[in-house]
C-alpha cells in the first residue's frame, strides 16, 4: 500500500482514496493481516465429542438434532443433518417450536420420543448450554445429550454429557463470537478429518451454511469468520444458476419468471456425478432453489454476497416466527422432496417476509398514532412477540435514543419485549442494577423483562435519565462518527464527482477486503450535492424508493425512503438554497449496458448540512 500517493484530477491533486480510507480506519497492513488470520485452536472438548459421535456411528444408534429457530439455528440444523447423513449416521432433524422460546426443554424431548422411539442420543445446535430441564428429561429417558452452542454459559458445568461452546465459563477459545452453525461445523470437520477423510470435501461444502449463520447472527467478521464467510459466498455462487432476464420500463434487467426453472447450478451438476447422501444433496439444492426464488422476486440481482445474507436471506428466514406462521417451511426447503414443491416453499418464505415488512409498517404507525403515555421511551404493543424487536428498532432509528417495546403482561404482571439502542447506550448494563428489570442478549439489541405496572414507568424514567446523562457528559464528537470519505463540490470534500476514475479504483481495491460486516464495517461515504442542480425521482412499483441524481450524474439511491420525501423536498425546493444536501451511505458499483459508474446507497441524510457559500 503506497504512502498517500497522488492521483491528479485536473489541476487539483487528490490523495489516493484507498490509502485515505485505510488511514482513517487504521487499516495498516499489519492490522489487515491480523484480521485475516483464520488460524485458531481447538474448541474445548471437541475431540471428546468426536469420539462420542464415532461410538454412536459405529453402533448405528439413532441421533436426533435439535436446532434453534432463527437463521443461525436453521443453518445449524440443516448443516448438521446434511453433514451427519453424508458421514453415514442414522440421523433425524427435529423441527423446533418457536412459541416455546429458545430453551431446549422437556416438550422437545417428548416430541422426539413420540416420533422416533428408538432415539438414543440428541445433539443440540445454537442452543442447549443452559437447558437444564431439557437435559434432565433426556437423561431420564436414558439418552446421551451432546450440546453444540455459542451462547454464554450461565452456571459452570453443563449437565450435558459433552458440551462444545466457545462461551463456556471454562473455555479458552480466543474468538467468542463464532455462530452456532460454525461450532457444529467444526465438530463435523474434525470428525471427517479423523474418521472419514474421504468425505472431507463434502463436509467443507457445508461452510456455506456456517457462513450464513455467521452473518445472520451478526458475528464479528474477524479471524476465522472472515475466511468462513468468503468460502460461503464462493459456494453460494456455484449454486446460483443463471436466470434469463427481460427489461423493465426503465430499461433495467429483471428476471423472467416464466424461465425461472431453467438452468442448473454448476455445483449441483458436479454432485450429480458423484455418490452423496440424498439429505446432503437436498440441503445444497435447497439453497440453490432459495436463490432462484429471490431472483424471481427481483430481490437478488448481482452475485450473492454477505450483504445479501444480512439484508435479504436472514430476514426472510426469520420472518415466519415474527408473524406467527409455521417455521417448518424454513427447514423443508432443504429437505428431500419434489423440486417444484420446494421452490414454492421458498417463495412462500419470501412472501412471509413481505408480509412481515408490511406488518411492521402498520404496527409502527399504530404505536405512533395511539395513546402511549410512556412514549417515546417505552411502548406497549399487541404485535406478535417475534416482531417487538423490529418495532423497537424502527422507533429507535427514528428517535435516535433507546426504545423498549413490550407485549401484553404474562403471569405475575411480567412484561416481556425487546429493546433497541444506539451504539452509545448499553441497555443490559442500564437495567442490571434494578432487581425487577432484566435485559438478555446484546447491549444494543436485547430481550427486556419488567415486573409490575410501576416498573413500566420506572423503566421509561431510567431510559430517559440515563440518556440525558450520557448526552450531557459526551463531547461534541463522542456520539457521532465522521464519514471515512467526503465527495462532491463542497470545500471539505476529499474528491469531486466529475471524474469517477479514482472512485472506481477505490471500489476495486475495497472489493479485495471483503467481507464487510460487524467488526469490519463498510467505509461510510458522505456525498454533498447542490440542491439547485440535484434531481429527485421516486422509483419502485409503489414509488417507495428515492433516486437522487447530482449535477455530475452520480446516482444516490435511498431504498424505502418515501417517508423522507418531504424532508428532501424542503431542501431541494428552496428557491435560494443556502445548504449543501449531505447524504451518507455506502459506495457501490452500477453496471448497465457495459457502462460502469459509481453510486451511493444512502443510509441517512445528515441533519445539519454545512452552509453553501452564497455568490454575491
Amino acid at each position: 500500500m503506497s504512502s498517500m500517493s497522488q492521483i491528479t484530477r485536473g489541476r487539483a491533486p487528490v490523495p489516493d482514496l484507498f490509502d485515505l480510507v485505510c488511514a482513517r480506519r487504521g487499516w495498516t497492513p499489519q492490522v489487515l493481516a491480523a484480521l485475516d488470520d483464520p488460524s485458531h485452536p481447538d474448541l474445548g472438548d471437541l475431540g471428546t465429542m468426536v469420539e462420542a459421535l464415532y461410538r454412536i456411528h459405529e453402533s448405528g444408534e439413532r441421533i436426533v438434532i435439535i436446532p434453534d429457530f432463527d437463521m443461525d439455528g436453521i443453518s445449524s440444523g440443516v448443516l448438521g443433518h446434511a453433514g451427519m447423513a453424508e458421514l453415514g449416521f442414522t440421523v433425524e432433524l427435529h423441527t423446533p417450536d418457536y412459541r416455546r422460546g429458545h430453551d431446549v426443554g422437556p416438550a422437545d424431548m417428548a416430541e422426539i420420543a413420540d416420533r422416533w422411539p428408538d432415539t438414543t442420543t440428541v445433539i443440540t445446535c445454537d442452543g442447549g448450554v443452559n437447558a437444564g430441564a431439557g437435559v434432565d428429561d433426556a437423561h431420564a429417558r436414558g439418552w446421551t445429550v451432546l450440546v453444540t452452542d455459542h451462547h454464554q454459559e450461565l452456571l459452570p458445568g453443563s449437565r450435558a454429557d459433552v458440551t462444545v461452546d466457545p462461551c463456556r465459563l471454562d473455555e479458552t477459545y480466543p474468538l467468542k463470537g463464532i455462530c452456532g452453525a460454525h461450532v457444529f461445523y467444526q465438530v463435523l470437520e474434525r470428525y471427517a478429518l479423523v474418521h472419514d477423510p474421504y468425505r472431507l470435501w463434502s463436509i467443507r461444502l457445508l461452510r456455506l451454511f456456517a457462513g450464513t449463520g455467521t452473518v445472520s447472527d451478526v458475528m464479528p467478521l474477524v479471524g476465522e469468520n472472515r475466511q468462513l464467510v468468503r468460502d460461503s459466498v464462493a459456494i453460494a455462487g456455484l449454486l446460483d444458476a443463471p436466470v434469463p432476464t427481460t427489461r423493465n420500463q426503465w430499461g433495467e434487467p429483471q428476471p423472467d419468471p416464466s424461465a425461472i426453472d431453467s438452468g442448473e447450478a454448476v455445483l449441483l451438476q458436479l454432485l450429480a456425478a458423484e455418490d452423496h447422501h440424498p439429505v446432503f444433496v437436498a440441503a445444497l439444492e435447497g439453497f440453490a432453489l432459495t436463490l432462484k426464488a429471490f431472483r424471481a422476486a427481483d430481490k437478488l440481482r448481482g452475485n450473492p454476497d454477505e450483504e445479501f445474507y444480512g439484508w435479504y436471506l436472514a430476514p426472510a428466514f426469520n420472518s415466519p416466527r415474527r408473524i406467527g406462521t409455521p417455521i417448518s417451511d424454513c427447514f423443508e426447503i432443504f429437505a428431500p422432496g419434489p423440486t417444484q414443491t420446494r421452490l414454492e416453499t421458498a417463495t412462500r418464505v419470501l412472501q412471509a417476509n413481505q408480509q412481515r415488512m408490511e406488518m411492521v409498517k402498520d404496527f409502527v404507525a399504530e404505536l405512533q398514532g395511539s395513546d402511549q403515555p410512556l412514549a417515546p421511551w417505552v411502548y406497549l404493543s399487541h404485535a406478535p412477540g417475534g416482531m417487538l424487536g423490529l418495532l423497537a428498532n424502527k422507533l429507535m432509528t427514528a428517535s435516535g435514543h433507546p426504545v423498549v417495546v413490550l407485549g401484553a403482561p404474562g403471569p405475575g404482571v411480567m412484561f416481556s419485549g425487546s429493546g433497541r439502542a444506539p451504539a452509545w447506550f448499553n441497555i443490559i448494563d442500564t437495567l442490571a442494577p434494578v432487581p425487577h428489570m432484566m435485559g438478555i442478549g446484546h447491549q444494543q439489541a436485547c430481550g427486556v423483562r419488567v415486573e409490575g405496572l410501576d416498573g413500566l414507568a420506572e423503566l421509561a424514567a431510567l431510559l430517559e435519565s440515563t440518556t440525558a446523562r450520557i448526552l450531557a457528559e459526551a463531547g461534541p464528537t463522542d456520539l457521532t462518527s465522521a464519514p471515512d470519505l467526503r465527495l462532491g463540490p463542497s470545500p471539505d470534500a476529499d474528491a469531486g464527482l466529475v471524474d469517477d476514475r479514482p472512485l472506481l479504483s477505490l471500489l476495486e481495491r475495497l472489493e479485495a477486503l471483503r467481507p464487510f460486516g460487524h467488526g469490519f464495517e463498510t467505509p461510510v461515504t458522505e456525498i454533498t450535492a447542490d440542491p439547485a442542480t440535484t434531481r429527485m425521482d421516486l422509483i419502485g412499483s409503489e414509488d417507495q424508493h428515492v433516486r437522487l441524481t447530482t449535477a455530475e450524474g452520480t446516482r444516490l439511491l435511498w431504498w424505502n425512503a418515501a417517508d423522507h420525501v418531504g424532508q428532501l423536498r424542503q431542501v431541494l425546493d428552496d428557491p435560494q438554497p443556502t445548504n449543501w444536501l449531505r447524504l451518507q451511505g455506502t459506495l457501490s458499483l452500477n453496471e448497465f449496458r457495459g457502462h460502469r459508474s459509481v453510486q451511493l446507497i444512502v443510509d441517512h441524510m445528515v441533519d445539519e448540512p454545512a452552509r453553501v457559500p452564497v455568490t454575491p
